[in-house]
């Protein structure tokens, strides 16, 4: 029988972290305030996809110019983070099957789990640095998005860590 009540407290904790951070690296990836820029009246958040400006008269947003900032290291951050998302809902998806189908409660199937979870780790905190350094370059600070990013990446290290003490 697999459940909630027959599965460790490190099953429970890698679970619950790993849905926290799905939830969080979603919002993040949507969303336009990973790198923020403020001066004398002017408001410019950059995200992955989009940007948007805000002066005294209004706020204007769009989607981000491949002509004027698509440089390589953008592209290379964007393939990042999608990397990391597309292995954190894998990551997710398969402990949800660990924990719930009796069937799929094998050893290969919670290194799967590791293996995804550590792999969306590691995609995020590089697309974070990468987007991180480039911007810094510009004047630009951290923003909330890429808060929200970097609190996924460190649920989903703490829930890789969990699903680890769970092989025996």
């Amino acid at each position: 029988m697999a459940g909630w009540n027959t599965s460790s407290t490190w099953m429970k904790i890698a679970l619950i972290c790993l849905c926290l951070g799905l939830l969080l690296f979603v919002i993040a990836f949507a969303t336009t305030g990973w790198m923020v820029y403020t001066a004398y009246g002017y408001d410019r958040a950059n995200g992955l996809w989009e940007f948007k400006d805000c002066t005294g008269r209004g706020c204007v947003s769009g989607d981000v110019n491949p002509n004027r900032l698509m440089n390589d290291w953008y592209r290379a951050t964007q393939a990042m983070e999608c990397f990391g998302l597309i292995c954190i809902v894998i990551a997710t998806f398969l402990l949800l099957l660990y924990f719930f189908v009796a069937s799929c409660k094998r050893r290969n199937a919670l290194l799967a789990t590791i293996v995804f979870t550590f792999a969306s780790v590691g995609f995020i905190v590089i697309g974070i640095a990468i987007f991180a350094s480039k911007f810094d370059n510009y004047g630009y600070e951290v923003g909330w998005s890429m808060g929200l990013a970097i609190a996924a990446a460190i649920l989903a290290f703490v829930a890789g860590i969990m699903e680890v003490l769970e092989i025996k």
